[in-house]
């Protein structure tokens, strides 16, 4: 998820929904004779779910294929995720309303349980929203890169610097060690924004490089750009599958789904023959 891939983003994430507490707060201060510290303590709870809900329900709509589903099926789906955020959110918030606070101000609080389910609602529809929003950008995003650096521009007649060596394997920081994760072992790598996502069969591990810079200098024998987000590795690919209209998606050996370009797809057909 986006928002929580590095510090600023999940400060930001965390800022929206803290935010999101007080101005509910507020807005249930003329339903209930509670104190506000009350009042907020309610919301916090409620905001602090709803922001976990959220992360959980981004990850189910990037693996989930509800493109593929006839419109009745996909609104059903839609519907019942709405229905399982919302009915976790508040009842899961009344429970640590009763356990923190209270049973007395619990019975008072239940008269906010409209304005909860509503607000619930409405954050489910604009984070759906948001979430094919970004995913249609993507989509219609060019797949090249602007070059950013002098020296990763290819010279004429080479797809490739001619002092660029390949890479073996990739280090990364964690907290508090330095991981060395061999070329082989990535299944694949997604953009996120200026990092990358490396997902070996291990882990998944940030590191603050441009997709160019990987696509350079990984073995092209192994990894190819099917995505302007991903670069797979032809080793861990289980099955390609065709969704839509002129659409493919490449099912990796750990799970995940992930979306091809018409031209990743072509390349994908070349290296595998």
């Amino acid at each position: 998820m986006p928002l929580i891939e590095n510090r600023v983003r999940i400060f930001i994430y965390a800022f929206i929904w803290t935010s999101y507490a007080v101005l509910h707060a507020v807005s249930v201060s003329w339903l209930v004779s509670l104190p506000f510290w009350t009042l907020f303590a309610d919301a916090l709870f409620h905001a602090v779910l709803f922001a976990g809900l959220c992360i959980i329900l981004w990850i189910v709509l990037q693996n989930g294929k509800y493109e593929t589903l006839m419109p009745l099926q996909r609104i059903l789906c839609y519907g019942i995720l709405a229905v399982t955020i919302v009915a976790l959110g508040t009842g899961t918030g009344y429970f640590l309303d009763y356990v923190f606070l209270g049973e007395e101000d619990v019975y008072a609080l239940v008269s906010t349980l409209p304005v909860k389910a509503l607000a619930g609602l409405m954050l489910y529809v604009i984070f759906v929203l948001s979430f094919y929003i970004d995913l249609q950008r993507t989509e219609t995003e060019p797949e090249t890169e602007p070059e950013t650096e002098q020296s990763e521009k290819p010279e004429s007649g080479q797809n490739t610097p001619a002092d660029t060596e390949l890479l073996e394997r990739i280090m990364v920081k964690t907290k508090q060690t330095i991981k060395v994760i061999p070329v082989n072992d990535i299944v694949y790598l997604r953009s996120e924004g200026d990092y990358v996502m490396i997902i070996s069969g291990d882990g998944k591990y940030l590191k603050e490089q441009t997709m160019k810079y990987f696509e350079s200098r990984l073995p092209k024998s192994l990894f190819i750009r099917v995505h302007r987000s991903y670069i797979v590795n032809i080793e861990y690919i289980s099955a390609i599958e065709s969704y839509g209209k002129q659409n493919q998606q490449a099912l990796m050996k750990n799970g995940d789904w992930l979306k091809v370009s018409p031209a990743g797809y072509k390349a994908l057909k070349s290296a595998l023959r």
